[in-house]
């Protein structure tokens, strides 16, 4: 296994068609790589088998989108992983008193597995799930 900070736009649009995402066109997941604030893949056998992505301002908002485990994959940690990393990524730049609101949107009854990744669901405040940290 290898975790890196970059994928290919090929690459991510693979995994999204494993999984059977809505097709887009490998153009736009080049511009959303692009434009994210972080990206994490995890790799078995130069394969990406992993991946997920945070968008925000830098500073007080963070958003987890597009964390994708191949089928063969899911269920044995990878996802979490992915998450990990982007958590630990944010959190190693923000400034010293920094406090960053880190949040997800949830499907297919994922809430579960946002919370064993350390986040908390507070529905009567906000559908989701968020995290905030702190340097």
């Amino acid at each position: 296994m290898k975790i890196s900070r970059k994928i290919s736009a090929e690459e991510f649009y693979e995994l999204r068609a494993s999984v059977e995402w809505k097709n887009v066109l490998v153009s736009e997941l080049s511009i959303a790589l692009d434009n994210s604030m972080y990206v994490i893949g995890i790799y078995e056998n130069d394969t990406l088998i992993a991946m997920g992505r945070m968008v925000g301002d830098k500073v007080f908002k963070g958003l987890l989108t597009d964390i994708i485990v191949s089928p063969d994959y899911q269920n044995k940690g990878y996802g979490k992983i992915v998450v990990t990393e982007l958590l630990k990524l944010a959190q190693e730049n923000m400034q010293d008193g920094d406090l960053m609101c880190i949040e997800a949107a949830p499907t297919n009854g994922n809430i579960p597995f946002y919370i064993k990744c350390g986040m908390k669901h507070k529905p009567e405040e906000q559908e989701g799930v968020y995290i905030w940290l702190k340097k």
